[in-house]
């Protein structure tokens, strides 16, 4: 981890519906993209008055030198949390971008490990299109199960790796499959080593309830979202229960068995 420069190469919106736009976002900084794995995130730097920086997870790694960010920005909500992410959609191209990282512990995938599931819920994407990069870089299969309220929420198929076998869902059905993302994982699971997820966290808690009646037992890892203070796990402020007591979710996680989480505990 560490404190670096970066330079804005690309900052667009790519999606927007009734909660969030989401911007995509490539930053070139020598020397950081090396150390970033599959999870992690960095805490970025506002413009003005912000004292807070912001948790932004790795998205892919494009190059040696190149980050890509998901950022999304709060159609509602708490101002200051809003603001803040809205300066950072707002840089464009050649603008200086603070930055601290990589933080935080990323995914483990097994090196014994032949086939991975991922399951993506909304905006779950951001961190789990470098681990379906990742795996994939070392000749292992990725399963990727991509859902969203309607068709418009859809990160763009065009953006995910090549040789990711796809599926889509839609809570309404305008696309793919109906209903939530987290119904289609039983049907895939046989072939699958090992589970990984991100999204909201009504999705963890039906996933825990689905597990009980799951076909095949298999180990699960989830990244989880909470609201971050300084990002090292000294203010204590992202703390939350869990099954093996307190954990800091910027230290210990954000990647966490899914087993070990209350889902209740967990809170934007």
């Amino acid at each position: 981890m560490k404190q670096a420069k970066g330079r804005v190469l690309y900052n667009k919106e790519l999606l927007r519906f009734e909660t969030a736009a989401y911007f995509l976002m490539h930053v070139q900084s020598p020397g950081l993209a090396s150390d970033c794995k599959p999870g992690q995130f960095f805490m970025l730097q506002c413009s003005g008055n912000m004292v807070l920086r912001r948790p932004i997870s790795i998205h892919a790694i494009k190059g040696p030198d190149i980050i890509s960010l998901l950022i999304a920005v709060p159609l509602d909500g708490q101002l200051a949390y809003k603001k803040g992410a809205r300066q950072l959609s707002e840089l464009r191209e050649g603008n200086d971008l603070d930055l601290i990282g990589p933080m935080g512990n990323g995914f483990n995938i097994s090196s014994t490990s032949k086939n991975i599931l991922i399951a993506a819920g909304g905006i779950g994407i951001a961190p789990l299109k470098f681990l379906a990069e990742t795996a994939l870089s070392s000749g292992k299969g990725v399963t990727l199960l991509i859902g969203a309220r309607t068709k418009l929420g859809l990160y763009p198929s065009s953006l995910l790796p090549k040789g990711t076998h796809m599926v889509f869902a839609t809570d309404d059905g305008s696309y793919g499959k109906r209903g939530p993302v987290s119904d289609l994982i039983p049907e895939y699971l046989a072939g699958a080593d090992q589970v990984f997820a991100c999204g909201p966290e009504a999705m963890y808690e039906t996933m825990q309830g689905h597990m009980k009646t799951w076909p095949v037992e298999k180990p699960v890892q989830v990244s989880l979202e909470v609201r971050m203070g300084c990002g090292v796990g000294a203010c204590y402020s992202c703390s939350i229960r869990t099954r093996h007591g307190i954990k800091r979710v910027c230290k210990d996680g954000p990647i966490f068995d899914i087993n070990d989480i209350i889902c209740q505990e967990v809170r934007i």
